[in-house]
């Protein structure tokens, strides 16, 4: 299969956060030591990644629990990279952070919205009405001061909640610039290989908080490391011998054990993120 170039990164600023939503494996399975991204560390990793395009600052966690989250948009966007994008839940949206946000060089912001207030509530455990406040502060102080901020949503769908979907994108579609649904992932048999080590849209890394670099996010244990951005230059290990072997597992057939039981709920609403339609071709 083709690989493509590494022209992407997830960085995770920290896998710490202030809510313990019911479907997260921060809630539930995460055994690594939480912690939060040096500034140093995450200056290297942008420095160590000359072709870096697109840039999304969350992985587990909440990103603006980060007290340096802002040097490091800053910092990205310096040094050229032309997308910076973040998810976040949402509850830190004070009027200082705001204003932060507004007037940083963040590209796309993406509140994690779940169904109706019902099942927001049950799922995330605080009232949705909060978050949409939050939201439509944001909304007016961009629309002010920098409308071209994008903003949008993002609802992790469960068979139980896909009865939510139509009503949720007549909502936001009134509110923010765009929306998206995706497929709450599960533990279940894997049957076919993962466009992640080889590219589905373009190349892409993890890097989590004390530098441990991974290919997939759903990897959110770090079974599958490739090296250590301390220590490594982070474009190196796109082409290294450990993600090789992976690439190589894959088109066999062969999964390792965090990639053999990863797998997507099945609804009518979504599509699915990591799997290939067709096998693509090698050239």
């Amino acid at each position: 299969m083709r690989v493509k170039p590494l022209t992407s990164l997830i960085i995770e600023p920290t896998n710490t956060c202030n809510l313990r939503c019911t479907f997260c494996f921060v809630t539930d399975g995460m055994t690594r030591d939480e912690g939060f991204m040096d500034l140093k560390l995450f200056k290297k990793v942008i420095d160590d990644t000359p072709d870096l395009e697109h840039l999304c600052m969350h992985n587990w966690g909440e990103p603006l629990l980060h007290k340096e989250i802002f040097e490091m948009f800053d910092y990205a966007h310096q040094a050229g990279v032309k997308h910076i994008v973040m998810n976040t839940n949402g509850t830190l949206l004070t009027d200082k952070m705001v204003n932060k946000i507004v007037e940083s060089p963040l590209n796309i912001i993406r509140f994690s919205i779940d169904g109706s207030a019902d099942t927001f509530k049950r799922i995330r455990g605080v009232e949705l009405q909060k978050i949409k406040e939050n939201i439509l502060r944001l909304k007016k102080a961009k629309e002010a001061k920098r409308p071209e901020l994008s903003m949008g949503v993002v609802f992790t769908v469960e068979e139980d909640t896909q009865e939510d979907v139509e009503d949720y994108i007549d909502l936001w579609e009134t509110i923010v610039d765009h929306v998206r649904t995706q497929p709450k992932l599960i533990q279940s048999p894997r049957s076919e290989p993962c466009p992640e080590p080889f590219g589905k849209d373009y190349g892409k890394l993890v890097v989590l908080w004390d530098g441990t670099v991974i290919p997939c996010c759903v990897d959110y244990n770090a079974t599958l490391k490739l090296g250590n951005a301390n220590s490594d230059r982070v474009s190196d290990l796109w082409n290294n011998s450990e993600i090789k072997a992976l690439r190589n597992q894959h088109e066999k057939g062969d999964y390792p054990k965090v990639c053999v039981n990863c797998n997507e709920c099945e609804t009518s609403t979504t599509e699915k993120r990591f799997f290939f339609d067709e096998i693509q071709e090698a050239i």
